[in-house]
């Protein structure tokens, strides 16, 4: 027996005598005529039986439970973040979409005709060019030879009459070449080939009349 069961076994113990005080006032109070009465105790009702509803079922459409707010400045760091992620994939598809243009274009034209179809310098074009792997058309520099055979001759013996014309006017070689509108190049081939003497230089054309000298 452990000390709990112990300790209630002496407490019984010593409620002993007064359980037979009792039971000897009774016993005297029996023999005098007396009765004892024993009352009913409460009588237990239980309570009635609670009828719980049934659970109620979730709204298909419900509205889900609101996310946790973060910081408006963790909001801003992270679009700017993302703004300029995009910024950077929309530059680098731009450059390849540029790259593949100027590529195809290689294949037809000369650095002259790519620039002026995109307006991109020759260095950016040759780096470009260059980095990427592709190559300009050369462009086709016409000979000596192929300049003759395309001289319209006979615009070239107008020319020269009119030329003619101005040498007899004594208008300079520059202001001639003006006046026919020709090129310095054309000009000189059109006095080699029709022996025109054209003085490079007059001091004064030849329709000017001469100012007379003062006598001393």
């Amino acid at each position: 027996m452990n000390a709990y069961v112990s300790t209630e076994l002496s407490m019984i113990q010593m409620l002993d005598p007064q359980r037979h005080e009792l039971a000897l006032l009774q016993e005297a109070f029996l023999n005098k005529g007396g009765t004892i009465e024993v009352l009913q105790g409460p009588s237990f009702v239980p309570p009635p039986v609670r009828h719980e509803p049934p659970p109620k079922k979730k709204d298909a459409k419900a509205k889900p439970a609101p996310k946790p707010e973060t910081p408006a400045w963790l909001d801003k760091l992270a679009q700017r973040d993302i703004e300029r992620e995009e910024r950077a994939i929309e530059r680098s598809r731009e450059k390849l979409e540029l790259i593949e243009r100027i590529r195809k274009l290689a294949e037809t034209m000369t650095y002259a005709q790519a620039i002026m179809s995109t307006g991109l310098s020759r260095r950016t074009l040759t780096n470009m060019a260059k980095a990427n792997g592709f190559k300009f058309q050369r462009a086709a520099f016409k000979s000596q030879a192929n300049l003759r055979c395309n001289v319209d001759e006979e615009k070239d013996a107008k020319d020269a009459e009119r030329i003619k014309a101005f040498k007899d006017l004594g208008l300079t070689r520059n202001q001639a070449r003006e006046k026919a509108g020709i090129s310095y190049r054309a000009f000189t081939r059109i006095l080699e080939n029709f022996g025109i003497d054209y003085p490079k230089s007059n001091a004064r054309p030849a329709f000017f009349p001469r100012a007379p000298k003062q006598q001393e």
